[in-house]
């Protein structure tokens, strides 16, 4: 009996430190996936946070390029306008021009005729 006694004791022994060894494994294998699952799902938040900004950054791309064609177009329609106002303005200074000469004709007549009126007073 005592034979059996020390081999049932041996076993026990046997078994608990096969025990504690497999679950040290167990654990450190609950360890590592768990380190995996936590690096997987942080790669996971990094892509779906690059997806968010590249598709952020295109947006305001996008509006960048509309609000640079509106520019553009508005700098079209001001120019066509200045060019529109300087040819207005250059019309008009040559008819204040032609107005001026006639002005000058005028007072020249004007002149003649008192220089006229005043020699035949005399």
């Amino acid at each position: 009996m005592s034979k059996v006694k020390v081999f049932l004791g041996a076993l026990a022994v046997l078994v608990l430190v096969a025990f504690s060894a497999g679950c040290g494994l167990v654990s450190d294998q609950a360890k590592q996936q768990a380190r995996e699952k936590i690096e997987d799902r942080g790669q996971q938040a990094r892509q779906e946070a690059n997806k968010k900004v590249e598709a952020k950054r295109q947006e305001v791309r996008k509006k960048v390029d509309d609000l640079r064609e509106k520019v553009e177009a508005g700098q079209d329609e001001l120019k066509i306008k200045v060019d529109d106002a300087q040819k207005k303005l250059d019309d008009l200074q040559k008819r204040m021009d032609d107005v001026q000469k006639k002005l000058d004709e005028l007072l020249k007549k004007v002149e003649a005729q008192e220089q006229q009126n005043q020699n035949k007073e005399k």
